[in-house]
């Protein structure tokens, strides 16, 4: 059970339920999607209380590790919001919340809080149907790059793996690290080593359908090349938490993202959220480049 404010609890596997009760009343916010907060709680700092019925948690940020609140919800906000800055003062964090969503600061009273749009932190939001076709001239690009793959590639498969496999995962830890040599950085480096634990994380969860994860890899020559790691969450959504591919077989990524929702349709979901760009140049050029159709807004707050 998750304890009341003042008082918080390390998150743990069996807070599954419970979490759900909160953000299963919001669209899926991929900051306090479960599986999302579990595996990227790589050092176990992530807390959960709480307040007014909202869900709080204090989350670590994702490149910088500097530690912060949130909440999810639409319950007396204000004093929520004035409860929240006050023990990040006190605890001598920075006096800001930060990934709130849209939902928890509808009704905040601006005369007192200053609220700035946390662009770097937008999830983007696909039609599924749509970016499974790739219609039209906005996609001929990808549709030439896919083209282009199967011109190359004759002998290649897609399928769904069990990742609890340890042939499995020791292979897509082993793309992913042939994924940062290939962009010509160390693993060492801050920001990959944090995914490569967040993703060996996930990859140790043993009951992979109670928590709904679909993991579809590609194939060229038996060599696995590329995979992606969904999550069938509620209202319709899939939620994608890593996606790696070996860029050195061109067209592969646009291939591989074709394929997955292609293969998402007969799981009957209609949206894609493919989470922020963290401000990250590559990622935001990829991300919009997919056209997304909307966004899951989130902000800033201070005093």
């Amino acid at each position: 059970m998750i304890p009341e404010f003042p008082h918080f609890k390390k998150l743990e596997l069996a807070d599954k339920k419970d979490v759900e009760k909160f953000t299963q009343k919001y669209p899926p916010y991929s900051d306090f999607n479960f599986v999302s907060m579990w595996s990227w709680d790589i050092k176990g700092e992530m807390l959960l209380s709480t307040l007014n019925d909202n869900l709080v948690v204090r989350f670590t940020d994702y490149l910088t590790g500097e530690p912060f609140y949130s909440f999810l919800g639409n319950n007396k906000v204000n004093e929520t919001a004035e409860k929240l800055l006050g023990l990040s003062k006190k605890e001598g964090f920075k006096p800001m919340l930060k990934l709130l969503p849209e939902d928890s600061i509808k009704n905040i009273d601006i005369s007192k809080f200053k609220i700035q749009e946390d662009r770097d932190n937008f999830d983007y939001i696909y039609s599924i149907p749509i970016l499974s076709e790739l219609k039209g001239g906005i996609y001929e690009t990808h549709r030439n790059l896919i083209h282009q793959f199967l011109k190359i590639n004759k002998d290649w498969e897609v399928r769904v793996i069990d990742f609890r496999e340890i042939y499995n995962k020791n292979s897509i830890l082993s793309l992913f690290t042939q994924w940062a040599k290939n962009k010509g950085d160390s693993l060492l480096l801050e920001e990959y080593k944090n995914e490569f634990l967040a993703l060996n994380k996930l990859l140790s969860i043993e009951d992979t359908k109670k928590i709904n994860l679909v993991c579809f890899a590609l194939y060229v020559e038996k060599k696995l090349v590329g995979f992606i790691i969904n999550e069938l969450v509620y209202n319709e959504y899939n939620i994608i938490h890593f996606e790696k591919a070996d860029a050195s077989y061109k067209g592969c990524y646009p291939f591989l993202m074709q394929q997955n929702l292609k293969n998402l349709n007969n799981f009957h979901v209609k949206y894609l959220n493919f989470e922020q760009d963290l401000g990250i140049d590559s990622l935001r050029f990829t991300k919009k480049k997919f056209h997304p159709i909307s966004f899951l807004k989130k902000y800033l707050v201070t005093k």
